[in-house]
């Protein structure tokens, strides 16, 4: 019954997978805020926990994140887009952000108030992006903006176990002004990034908590195994089309995504 169970997840999450790579691939994000809902419908239906289910959400999430990021980050570099520079100034903040936000600030507020507030964020952000051009962008980089935009995304990326593409590509497009595809591109690289980690302090601290077939720490091996493949197709098909649809286009659907993700955030804290 356990193995028809999870043949049978197995299509939903290889399909899953491809659209989830595409819009990752497409936006310049990790996905988590479309895999972690469709975790939360597939791991009680496979048998795992309801109590294990949250953590094993987030957890397998990043674990997934790392594919399509890394995919994304590589399509750019060979065409261009994910800017050196840019990057290392982003890790330069993210790598003490991504510590501060999952050790720290975790403690002093609580879950509810800091998604709320984020959600009030990006709310903000994607009326920003909404009335500002791609016209005018500096060549230049302002270096002091662009490390304050990697620790806030390694900030929430703890806080909340999400790659932070969602802060990181509008904070690099209206804080620091950074073009939009090369703010979506490079991004990427410090999605993989805060994923990464974020994902070695899940299996760290849940050694010896989870004692169920087929799980590594709280990360649920046969994700993996089903959706690797599809995410890892996905993202470059999604990466391929970003490269072809116009600047302007782009900014606004990712204004407009910014906006689903805050309405999101916001009725699963009031419900």
């Amino acid at each position: 019954m356990v193995s028809s169970h999870l043949l049978e997840a197995g299509f939903i999450l290889f399909f899953a997978g491809f659209f989830v790579g595409f819009f990752s691939g497409l936006l310049g994000k990790g996905g988590g805020l479309l895999l972690i809902p469709t975790f939360w419908v597939v791991f009680p239906f496979v048998g795992i926990p309801e109590h294990i289910v949250p953590k094993a959400a987030v957890a397998t999430s990043l674990a997934c994140m790392t594919v399509t990021s890394s995919t994304s980050a590589w399509q750019h570099i060979k065409k261009g887009y994910l800017k050196k520079d840019i990057f290392i100034n982003l890790l330069v903040g993210a790598f003490p952000g991504v510590f501060v936000g999952s050790i720290i600030t975790a403690k002093l507020l609580s879950p509810e108030i800091t998604k709320f507030l984020f959600a009030i964020f990006l709310i903000f952000m994607s009326l920003k992006m909404f009335k500002k051009s791609a016209k005018g962008k500096k060549e230049e980089i302002n270096r002091k903006k662009i490390v304050i935009t990697g620790f806030a995304s390694g900030f929430i990326a703890g806080l909340l176990g999400i790659g932070g593409g969602s802060l990181v590509t509008p904070m690099l497009y209206s804080f620091a002004d950074i073009p939009i595809k090369n703010a979506m591109a490079t991004s990427t690289g410090i999605v993989f990034f805060n994923a990464f980690f974020s994902v070695l302090n899940y299996i760290y601290y849940g050694f010896g908590k989870v004692n169920l077939p087929y799980f590594f720490s709280y990360v649920y091996i046969p994700v993996l195994f089903f959706m690797v493949p599809s995410l890892y197709i996905g993202t470059r098909v999604g990466v391929r089309f970003m490269h072809r649809v116009n600047s302007e286009k782009l900014r606004r659907w990712f204004a407009i995504f910014l906006i689903f993700v805050a309405i999101e955030t916001i009725i699963k804290l009031i419900f």
